[in-house]
């Protein structure tokens, strides 16, 4: 079991560690939070957060983890026609560096995007103050 939370961590560092510097190298300083908006500082933001984890039968002798990631892309600007058009920018800028390498540097054997996408305030609790949007992406390793 402590293999599997430790494949989990490495695929989550390498997943922000490639957003993280793809977003670097085009001059964006944006930070690649490794949890939920309630530990952000600083906006804009992106952050991952696990929606769920599968562990299916693949096969004799094989093992397959499927790990369903949200990437959330946080903008806290207040006028809605400005926050969605940088939700957008920030949102192609992050799926572009997702799709740099779909192996995320062979830490795992395979990433795919989601092709819908949510818009919207984003609400934490009682409070709904930050535009953002949400990006799934399921990424699959395989194992022995």
């Amino acid at each position: 079991m402590a293999q599997n939370v430790g494949m989990y961590r490495e695929i989550k560092e390498a997943l922000r560690q490639q957003i993280k510097n793809y977003l670097q190298s085009v001059g964006e300083n944006i930070e690649v939070y490794p949890v939920p908006y309630q530990n952000i500082a600083f906006f804009p933001a992106v952050a991952l957060e696990l929606s769920s984890r599968r562990k299916p039968k693949v096969g004799v002798g094989v093992k397959q983890l499927e790990l369903d990631m949200v990437v959330w892309v946080y903008t806290d600007i207040l006028d809605a026609e400005d926050a969605e058009s940088e939700c957008l920018r920030l949102l192609e800028l992050v799926e572009d560096a997702i799709e740099q390498d779909k192996t995320l540097g062979g830490v795992c054997h395979y990433l795919s995007i989601d092709d819908v996408v949510e818009f919207g305030t984003v609400q934490q609790g009682e409070a709904s103050f930050l535009q953002g949007a949400r990006l799934n992406v399921q990424i699959i390793k395989r194992f022995t």
